[in-house]
This record gives structure tokens, C-alpha cells and sequence, in this order.
């Protein structure tokens, strides 16, 4: 079995649509780790939101009992362009796992994200200058790779190139400018390293493992339930464009009341026509969409408040209303109704375009979850879905 620890829900289903991809059988584990028969075992977490020693002491724990398990080898799947608490969740493994470095390749050229002399580049522009730079918990403001991962207590960062690439302790990062880089450095994972990244050094690393890959994406074929609920929990400008397009093909869009955005007495009575206005919203059509349109606050805490108001929405609609689809945007927000609906294992089944994968609820035959990152586009096929 290989194992994975994701630190958001979108990269773990990330992760999950290459092994349906490569033919392996699939899991996605969000709350606490059971031994498993499947191929490959994703733990899907909320790091990326905690604080630094929160992040380093569940990633702790969940490679301690990892080690308990027939595991072939472990990745560490990061954000791409590095947000969050990549170095503590990276030390946790080099003190659980007992192994002194680990190779860290964020770059996903597919994706024209690329790491060149140390600058961190999307599509050519310096990262700082992307959308990146508005994330509400994160905002990007250099695209210096090791200023990105800041700094964490006795851990080493330093740049690896394929003209200066031998190892030491701490955490190498590998430039990484195309398919055939990400291919170059699976040479430098070894038993005594630790391989970490985004999904196309994994996809890498598979294909090393002699995975055979499939004619996929599956995007076609799909038999899509009634009653869709669409969430959108990015700030990003795609997921708002997604939203005008489909409220233009007859939509429902039912947006978050300012009184909720904003803490506003009567906070509860506000809420609760919410709850109501996208309940009826389903009497007029069978596709509901939820989001906040509302500025993008960068307070502490503002925004996780706004995943829960979401999360507690969903639950208290889908206690009236049955749901048979559900699509969200944005990994913080799919882990924040996960564990709100008490939805701990997710079986992938479909990867509707790279990034996009639609799950089956364990033991529940009738109910799809669907998710995205943030910062990806819906595809067509979903975004004509009445």
C-alpha cells in the first residue's frame, strides 16, 4: 500500500484522481486512520489551515500509525505553491520516520507552475504576482521559494538543480521546469529520503513504482444525481465566474446574508433565511448554488468562521432537502462539511478533469461529493449541469 498525507481536502482528491488514473483501488480517510486493503490510502487533513505545532503534531501521529501499517512508501503531498506549514509538517515526518532529508518538489509543470533559480513562476509570472497574492489566510508577497517556506526550528532549506544536486540534511527543494525534471528526481528518493510535493512528482513517482497509466481523465458518461448543490468556498475569481455563468444557464444562487459575513445581530434569524431561501430555491430548479460574494477579509480566524457558517448551511439544508450531488470549491471548505456531516471515508470513482474528482459517500449509494481547488476552473460539463 502506498500512503499519502494531504495537507487540504482538493489535493488529497488531487492525488486520488492520479491513482484512479494509474488503476490503483482508492481511499480517502479524513478522520483518524483504519487499516485498509486498498492500493493507495490518502489522509486527508486541514493542516494547512492549523497553527505551525498543531500541523507538526497531528502529522506526528498520523505517521506514527502509518508505520503500524504494510506501507510501501509515504508521501507528503503540499500545497504547490507552498502556503501553509510545510516545513513543521516535514519535520514531523523526518523525526517519526527517523530519515534526515527529504526532497520537496512543488513545481507542476502540467499546470505551468515552475521553480527556475530559485524563483517560483506560474505561466511565466513571478508567483507574488498571481491571484495568490489575495489568499485571505495566505497572500503570497515574494516568490523566492525559500522565503516562501520561511523557517522552522532546526530544519535546513536549500535549492537542489540538476547541476548542483547532492543531498544533505533538512529539506531540498528541486527546480523543476518540466515533466522530464520531475522524472530526474525520482533518482534522489531513496530509502533514507523522504519525497514530498505536488501531484506531478507524484504521478512521477508512480510511473517509477511501474504503474501503467490509463487513457484518463474519465469525463464523459457520468450519470449525475437530480438535486445538485453547488458550493463555492474560494475566494478565487474563477470560482465567482463559475457562479455568474451558471446563474446566466438559470441557477439558483442563494449568497450569504451580510449579517452572517460580517457577525451581525440578528446573526441567527439571518442564517436561518438562508437556510430557507436555498431550501425553496429547489423548487424552481434542481441546481442550488451557495457562496459569499462578499470582499475578501485577511483577519485572523475570518475565514475559517465563514467555512463553518458554510458547513453548518449545508448540513441543516440537506436535513430537509435530499441531495444527491454535491460540488465544492475549495479544500479548506470540503474538509470544514466533511467533518460536519461526519463524512469520514470517501471512495473516489471519477476524476472528471485533472484536479476535479467525484466521490462516493461510504455507504451511501445514492450521494456524490465533488471538489476542487480553488484556484482550478470547473469544467464545462459541470458548469451545464441543470
Amino acid at each position: 500500500m502506498i500512503a499519502v498525507i494531504a495537507d487540504d481536502f482538493t489535493g488529497a482528491a488531487e492525488l486520488a484522481g492520479l491513482g484512479l488514473r494509474f488503476g490503483l483501488n482508492v481511499e480517502i480517510d479524513s478522520n483518524g486512520i483504519n487499516k485498509s486493503n486498498v492500493d493507495l490510502l490518502i489522509i486527508a487533513t486541514d493542516t494547512r489551515s492549523m497553527k505551525s505545532d498543531e500541523a507538526y503534531n497531528l502529522v506526528s501521529k498520523i505517521a506514527r500509525k502509518l508505520k503500524d501499517f504494510n506501507v510501501l512508501w509515504t508521501y507528503k503531498k503540499t500545497d504547490s505553491v507552498l502556503r501553509g506549514n510545510v516545513l513543521s509538517e516535514l519535520k514531523a515526518l523526518i523525526d517519526v520516520l527517523g530519515k534526515e532529508t527529504v526532497v520537496l518538489v512543488p513545481s507542476n509543470p502540467a499546470y505551468g507552475r515552475e521553480i527556475r533559480n530559485g524563483i517560483y513562476y506560474i505561466n511565466d509570472m513571478p508567483v507574488h504576482e498571481t491571484g495568490f497574492s489575495e489568499d485571505p489566510e495566505y497572500s503570497l508577497k515574494t516568490s523566492k521559494v525559500l522565503d516562501m517556506l520561511g523557517s522552522f526550528e532546526n530544519v535546513s532549506t536549500y535549492i537542489i538543480t540538476k547541476k548542483e544536486s547532492s543531498l544533505k540534511k533538512g529539506i531540498a527543494v528541486a527546480e523543476a521546469s518540466s515533466i522530464a525534471d520531475l522524472d530526474y528526481w525520482i533518482d534522489a528518493i531513496t530509502d533514507n529520503v523522504i519525497p514530498a510535493g505536488a501531484s506531478g512528482f507524484f504521478a512521477s513517482l508512480l510511473k517509477a513504482s511501474g504503474y501503467k497509466q490509463k487513457k484518463l481523465p474519465i469525463k464523459s458518461n457520468i450519470r449525475y444525481g437530480k438535486n445538485i448543490l453547488f458550493v463555492c468556498g474560494s475566494a478565487f475569481s474563477q470560482g465567482r465566474i463559475a457562479v455568474e455563468e451558471a446563474r446566466l444557464r438559470g441557477a439558483k444562487v442563494c449568497e450569504m446574508p451580510d449579517e452572517v459575513f460580517y457577525d451581525k445581530i440578528p446573526r441567527d434569524e439571518h442564517f436561518q433565511k438562508w437556510v430557507d431561501d436555498t431550501v425553496n430555491a429547489f423548487a424552481s430548479s434542481s441546481k442550488v448554488i451557495i457562496e459569499i460574494n462578499q470582499p475578501v477579509v485577511k483577519e485572523n480566524g475570518f475565514a475559517k468562521r465563514l467555512r463553518v457558517d458554510t458547513a453548518r448551511l449545508v448540513e441543516q439544508v440537506m436535513k430537509k432537502i435530499k441531495i444527491d450531488e454535491l460540488f465544492i470549491d475549495g479544500g479548506a471548505t470540503t474538509y470544514a462539511i466533511t467533518k460536519q456531516l461526519h463524512l469520514d471515508k470517501l471512495l473516489p470513482c471519477n476524476e472528471v478533469a485533472p484536479g476535479v474528482i467525484r466521490m462516493k459517500v461510504e455507504d451511501r449509494e445514492d450521494f456524490y461529493i465533488t471538489i476542487k481547488p480553488g484556484s482550478y476552473t470547473w469544467p464545462e460539463e459541470i458548469l451545464k449541469l441543470n
